[in-house]
């Protein structure tokens, strides 16, 4: 450096090193911040995983109780033209509207058509959809929770043969029935 005398002035040495430590300070904060965005973003994805593991398990709660509450109904569900070959049982608990419909033995359908399971309240009230399901390669099929009404009684349930979309009423013949 030159001064107003024309002569040459150097800086001190502790000079540099205040502006050294001021970078580096800034360094690590910097570091520090990526630091501590990566680690919300991590605590972020945790509690989203937890929110759909709880769930998950509120789900396996509510096809537990329908499966094992005493207060459940069992309904085994046959075909209605040839007995003993495809069976189906619903388990169904009314004041929840919980319903587990479990199936075996089912023909498979063309393409464009699909399964649909119908709970009859009564017979004065229409048939309520529960559920469209195809079978799998085993020939097995489940419907579970579908959303219905809590507190409906139900006299009995239907599996008809609909189109892929399903039917706002049951279609003849009926494939598997029980009360």
């Amino acid at each position: 450096m030159t001064n107003e005398t024309g002569t040459t002035r150097h800086a001190h040495p502790l000079l540099w090193l205040g502006w050294i430590l001021a970078l580096l300070f800034l360094a690590a904060a910097a570091g520090f911040a990526h630091h501590i965005a990566w680690m919300r973003a991590q605590i972020d994805a945790a509690q989203g995983q937890n929110a759909q593991l709880r769930q998950q398990l509120q789900h396996a709660d509510q096809v537990a109780d329908v499966l094992t509450s005493p207060q459940a109904s069992h309904v085994v569900l046959t075909e209605t033209r040839q007995p003993a070959r495809p069976i189906g049982q619903v388990s169904w608990l009314p004041a929840t509207g919980a319903l587990v419909f479990m199936a075996a033995g089912l023909r498979p359908l063309p393409p464009g058509k699909t399964y649909e399971l119908w709970l009859v309240p009564s017979e004065r009230q229409a048939p309520m959809p529960a559920g469209l399901f195809r079978p799998n390669a085993d020939h097995g099929a489940s419907v579970v929770l579908p959303p219905l009404p809590a507190n409906t009684t139900a006299q009995r349930f239907l599996v008809t043969v609909e189109p892929a979309h399903g039917s706002e009423t049951p279609s003849l013949p009926i494939a598997l029935q029980g009360q």
